[in-house]
């Protein structure tokens, strides 16, 4: 099923990104009345295609990208009514524009989903935490009050409401190279409300550690909500409706040990696999006792036991740990704009980084590793898909730019070098930058696949 979900959303995520980039070049050459011939998401050979008017819809057999063929007297004689319409018959500047179109639709795509995210809303974990009893920095910059529960409300003096903001900003701030972090936090221990600020040290994390769980590494110990062990969902044929569990039952005991939190009983499930237990709740304010054969499902390695009932996610006591972030449209067009443009200048310094060598280059990923992600945020929801749609709009953008020729900032900067000479560069010209362009995407997706196997492998 994993394999399955990573082919669906990751077929989801490059036909949408793909057909939107084809789109920005397919439009503009329209509005300059150049002829389209062909438009195809996907290369090779076309599995569907269809005529409307002058050009041929396609879906090639590799999807991995997509192309706007137009007509052109380089590639094909052209009837001398059509020369008008043909690319290479355009001013420097309107090819310019047809191929900026591509790249500049994916960045301005990446920023309406971040708008849209905004809009839609997102319930995320409050940062409340206490610090790891271990010597880490948080414990260091804490003291003597290391053992106490605190919210986390600023980082650098700006407003935090959730952990993907610490874990953005921690990011943020590596990429950046800046070693400390000020924290502005809020006790939740005291009777009388404490505020304290501290200097977080950053120097012992490596931005190179690609698989290292940063927050943790600092010290930081999410505190988890207390969660009543309420059956919010039975699911279809597992243990729980087997033995007449319901939505609602309030759980009290399992295998005479009493429950009094929800990840008590999934901690007890979990290392009894195929276990025959008596399970006792509390049902309209009367007890009742139940005998379940637990289940036993693969995970990893080994085998765990599962119930199959979910916790009930209304409780009140979780409401005091969680905080939906939803915006209006203007506030929204403006924190996807700061979003987007945070990304964009991370993901050059992350470029420049690679370039000489400061950054490893086990950082890159290939259609593996995004098929994976794709899998998952399918599954987690449509916030995650968003997400996931909206960050790799930005990067196929911002790849796109990059003047590598064969890619669309190749191009623009033959026309840019045009602009300036006042006439293009030769056809020799074109033709070694093509093999040199080819060299270096062939190589870097040789080296992205690798990492991705890589990582499989490792796990």
């Amino acid at each position: 099923m994993t394999i399955i979900w990573s082919v669906i959303g990751f077929a989801l995520l490059i036909g949408i990104l793909v057909t939107i980039h084809e789109w920005g070049h397919f439009a503009v050459a329209r509005f300059f009345n150049v002829k389209v011939l062909e438009f195809s998401i996907g290369f090779w050979k076309p599995i569907a295609k269809i005529q409307r008017g002058e050009t041929e819809y396609r879906i090639g057999l590799i999807p991995l990208g997509g192309y706007v063929k137009f007509l052109d007297e380089r590639v094909a004689p052209v009837a001398e009514h059509e020369r008008a319409r043909a690319f290479n018959q355009q001013s420097v500047y309107k090819r310019f524009a047809i191929v900026l179109a591509g790249p500049l639709i994916n960045l301005l795509f990446a920023w309406l989903v971040f708008v849209a995210i905004n809009l839609i809303g997102v319930t995320s974990l409050k940062p409340v935490f206490v610090a790891n009893a271990v010597d880490t920095p948080l414990a260091q910059a804490l003291g003597d009050d290391k053992h106490q529960a605190w919210w986390l409300k600023s980082v650098n003096e700006k407003t935090i409401v959730s952990w993907h903001e610490v874990q953005q900003l921690v990011l943020q701030a590596l990429v950046h190279d800046e070693k400390q972090l000020t924290l502005n936090l809020e006790s939740l221990d005291l009777v009388t409300t404490e505020f304290k600020t501290v200097v977080l040290d950053l120097s012992s994390l490596d931005i190179n550690a690609v698989n290292t769980p940063w927050l943790s590494e600092l010290g930081f110990q999410p505190k988890a909500p207390p969660m009543l062990p309420i059956i919010g969902r039975v699911e279809k044929d597992s243990a729980a409706q087997r033995g007449g569990l319901q939505n609602g039952d309030l759980i009290l005991h399992i295998a005479n040990q009493p429950v009094a939190d929800w990840m008590d009983l999934v901690a007890w499930v979990r290392e009894h696999p195929n276990a025959l237990v008596e399970i006792g709740f509390s049902r309209n304010q009367a007890e009742f006792t139940t005998t379940v054969q637990l289940d036993a499902v693969q995970l990893d390695n080994r085998m765990i036991g599962r119930l199959g009932a979910a916790v009930d996610q209304a409780q009140p006591l979780l409401n005091d740990y969680y905080v939906l972030q939803r915006y209006g449209l203007f506030e929204s067009l403006q924190r996807g704009w700061d979003h987007a443009i945070n990304l964009v200048g991370m993901t050059l310094v992350m470029l420049k980084k690679m370039l000489f060598g400061q950054v490893g280059l086990e950082h890159l990923s290939g259609p593996l590793r995004i098929a994976n992600f794709s899998g998952q945020a399918l599954q987690s929801g449509l916030i995650s898909f968003l997400g996931l749609m909206g960050l790799l709009s930005l990067s196929l953008g911002i790849l796109n730019l990059l003047p590598i020729p064969m890619l669309d900032g190749g191009h623009l900067m033959y026309y840019l070098i045009e602009m300036v000479r006042g006439r293009p560069v030769s056809e020799q010209v074109e033709e070694i930058g093509f093999r040199i362009g080819l060299l270096i995407i062939v190589g870097l997706t040789i080296l992205a696949l690798t990492n991705d196997v890589v990582r499989i492998t490792n796990g």
